[in-house]
């Protein structure tokens, strides 16, 4: 692990996430945060820990913590890289708390028994040879559970992509309205856009040699065409990673008459915001665009993004050279969440969340670099036009 700026930088052979073991979680949720735990959930993750959980009782042994949240809590276990760098889980807190302020929900982050947001934790697992190893440490934190369904839950219909578009702009609209936090002003992570040519680091893990054809070109195309329109761009914080996974919605009222796998559902809250940065708030739409799109009928897939700019633009405008640079940046989003998605199961095997992307994500990468960008950016125009 190097260092740059105010952040650690992930080398390519290096192993991140955390090692801990689910019956370990009852003990560490009481000695933390005073909560006696009901049934333990491992959620999907990529490079953290995630566990759901709904108290088992009605008592709290911790001040800081006066009524239980009945819909349940989330355990986030950091990865290392994060971890070393806790100052950056202020800035996320501090974002979430503005955005929460101007009508953007969120989890809230619970205190501890310490009265602090998080603690440091290293962790002892024991091999079935009675061998035991310590490992961390680790960030840990507490988060409110947000009920709701996950966006890839509910039918992929033009409304529904509209609503996110909406809250992008909506979100946008917050954060530039007063928000920024030293942290973000030299903070370097892999995944973001503007490291898009470090992907280049990371090519051995892909093995079709089709892939990395197109992979070499869309990076070779960001470098040449997309930095130098860097100047264009209307800089910002952006989450980083709004996706199909972390987006909450609830189904809109007064659809009884509809068919249910045609029914819009608008967004209650947005999740993860672990892989905020402060680059182009383009990036952002693009990021969310690609991953709408993954599991979109195949035959409406390239419609998504005029759907969702649709929505976008009713609350936040774009320039000319944001609007042409979208095909690209989407294209550019699929890469990194690809080859860095085979590069994270090389090392995690059996992992199958990390190669959620994969199976649909490799075909509409070739779908989308072999579209007619002309054409594209026409129907995307068509789209957000029409009434």
């Amino acid at each position: 692990m190097s260092e740059e700026g105010n952040s650690k930088v992930q080398d390519p052979n290096e192993s991140i996430k955390p090692r801990l073991d689910p019956s370990q979680v009852p003990k560490l949720v009481a000695r933390l945060y005073g909560i006696q735990t009901g049934d333990i959930k491992s959620l999907p993750s990529y490079d953290d820990l995630n566990f759901f959980f709904r108290p088992a009782t009605d008592h709290v042994d911790n001040k800081n913590i006066p009524e239980l949240n009945k819909a349940g809590y989330v355990l986030k276990v950091m990865n290392s890289l994060q971890s070393a760098s806790p100052e950056g889980i202020d800035a996320s807190n501090a974002l979430c708390a503005h955005v929460r302020e101007r009508d953007i929900p969120t989890q809230e982050v619970m205190q501890n028994k310490d009265g602090q947001p998080y603690s440091l934790e290293t962790f002892t697992n024991t091999d079935k040879d009675g061998a035991s190893q310590q490992f961390g440490p680790y960030l840990v934190r507490l988060l409110t559970y947000i009920p709701g369904s996950t966006f890839v839950q509910t039918p992929y219909v033009p409304g529904s992509f509209y609503n996110i578009g909406k809250t992008v702009g909506k979100l946008h609209n917050a954060i530039a309205d007063g928000f920024n936090h030293p942290f973000y002003e030299n903070h370097r992570f892999l995944w973001s856009l503007t490291e898009m040519t470090r992907l280049r680091e990371f090519f051995s893990a892909i093995k079709d040699a089709n892939d990395l054809d197109v992979v070499t070109k869309v990076v070779d195309g960001f470098e040449r065409d997309i930095v130098p329109r860097y100047p264009e761009f209307t800089t910002g914080v952006i989450h980083g990673d709004i996706n199909e996974q972390n987006t909450i919605v609830s189904e809109v009222s007064g659809q009884e008459m509809v068919p249910c796998d045609q029914r819009v559902h608008d967004v209650t809250a947005l999740l993860d915001w672990s892989d905020v940065t402060k680059s182009y708030f383009v990036f952002d739409i693009a990021i969310t665009i690609a991953y709408c799109s993954i599991e979109c009928e195949e035959n409406k897939q390239l419609d998504v993004g005029g759907h969702i700019l649709k929505g976008y633009t009713k609350n936040r405008k774009l320039n000319e050279a944001e609007f042409k640079s979208i095909p690209l940046l989407v294209c550019s989003r699929l890469c990194q969440s690809l080859v860095l998605g085979a590069h994270a199961y090389s090392q995690q095997p059996g992992n199958e969340y990390l190669l959620t992307t994969a199976k649909k994500g490799w075909p509409l990468l070739h779908k989308y670099w072999s579209a007619d960008e002309s054409k594209l950016l026409n129907n995307w125009k068509a789209i957000i036009e029409f009434n």
